[in-house]
């Protein structure tokens, strides 16, 4: 197993020590739904944790780009205090992704509001990580992941490429930018177009972990996938490259190429 050199803790779970955690993501319109999404998703979670014993669900993700109420400050801080009350433990993870990135877009004022969403829920301290996207800015990254860090908040730096798997160099400078920037955690989600992308950027993965790349050692945990059918071998071999997360889904996927949470328990 290859590990981080700079594995992170929270709550007793720690990232990048190896082993691949799952998440899933909650994905939702209502309060009601996202309630009782995260409800099937604990539930689901504790009938396979039984069924396969040594796997666990480690992390629940908040989408709230797909939640109607983004954009209230109470709903939105009472959901996550209510998700809390829920799932337990277990790390919790708010991200609104972009449209550019892949995001659900239903909320034309939440586009101008993500600073105020991030502001609240940092300030509330909503949740356990939150996902910033690299491309949002360096000036707009560096503010928000700094408000995390101050409140405890670990954060995931993330870019997101629907078209195509970018040059090893330039996901090498994705990867040393979100550093630099402030990353606890960093993830890159690509498209492959062969299956050489496919194994081209979990071989990467894997080399950059072990120190190969002169220059910039990268020390924090990486998250890194392939979407689609095609890129469904990079999200059950963490433990191979180091990938430091992986996601599944119980009822909605929330990415194309996904597995379900049983499927993730069996072939991991």
């Amino acid at each position: 197993m290859i590990s981080a050199r700079k594995p992170i803790d929270i709550r007793g779970i720690r990232i990048g020590d190896g082993v691949p955690k799952i998440c899933v993501p909650i994905v939702a319109y209502t309060e009601e739904e996202v309630l009782k999404a995260a409800s099937e998703i604990i539930e689901t979670a504790e009938l396979l944790e039984s069924k396969y014993p040594g796997k666990r669900l480690d992390i629940i993700e908040f989408r709230a780009d797909y939640f109607d109420a983004v954009t209230n400050k109470v709903i939105l801080i009472e959901t996550l205090e209510k998700i809390r009350k829920i799932i337990g433990g277990r790390i919790l993870l708010f991200t609104y992704r972009s449209e550019e990135e892949g995001g659900y877009l239903r909320h034309d004022r939440a586009e101008n509001m993500i600073d105020d969403i991030y502001e609240w829920v940092i300030e509330k301290k909503g949740a356990d990580m939150i996902d910033i996207e690299l491309l949002q800015g360096n000036y707009y990254v560096v503010r928000t992941a700094s408000k995390a860090h101050d409140r405890g908040i670990k954060v995931v730096m993330s870019y997101h490429n629907f078209e195509e798997t970018p040059h090893d160099r330039d996901i090498e400078e994705y990867l040393r930018n979100m550093e630099i920037l402030g990353a606890d955690i960093l993830k890159i989600a690509a498209t492959p177009r062969t299956e050489f992308d496919v194994r081209r950027l979990m071989e990467l993965t894997e080399y950059i972990l072990m120190g190969k790349i002169k220059g910039y050692p990268v020390t924090h945990p990486i998250v890194s996938m392939s979407m689609g059918e095609m890129g469904k071998i990079s999200r059950i071999s963490g433990a191979k490259t180091g990938s430091a997360i992986t996601f599944a889904y119980v009822g909605e996927e929330s990415a194309p190429g996904q597995l379900t949470l049983e499927e993730m328990f069996s072939e991991m």
